[in-house]
């Protein structure tokens, strides 16, 4: 769950395009914030799912649920990474976005 910022009002077809994101694959370089410790590689990761609602009284917040394939770099998804992150939730809605809080939910582990 991320509670995120943006750069212009959202509104109700704003979220309707956000719930309706299913297995999103999202191409991620890797982040300019640990580029120093990995290796520059462009890593697919699939975003399962979108659920969001805004924040009461502010249409600039919002709280966004996301279910997603391990190792996504959800900081990134958000806010693009200087568009080092593609599709965004920036160019999801045409806006910058930034995530003000992060926190993991739950963590689903199969085990064979």
């Amino acid at each position: 769950t991320a509670l995120v910022w943006a750069s212009r009002p959202l509104d109700a077809p704003d979220l309707q395009k956000l719930r309706a994101v299913k297995d999103l694959v999202a191409n991620q370089k890797t982040p300019v914030r640990v580029l120093h410790r990995r290796s520059p590689l462009v890593r697919p990761r699939t975003i399962h799912s979108l659920e969001c609602e805004p924040v009461p009284g502010n249409p600039h917040y919002l709280l966004l649920h996301l279910n997603t394939q391990a190792g996504t770099y959800i900081k990134e998804f958000v806010h693009g990474d200087f568009g080092r992150t593609e599709p965004s939730l920036c160019t999801l809605l045409g806006c910058e976005c930034d995530i003000l809080q992060l926190d993991v939910r739950d963590v689903q582990m199969a085990f064979i």
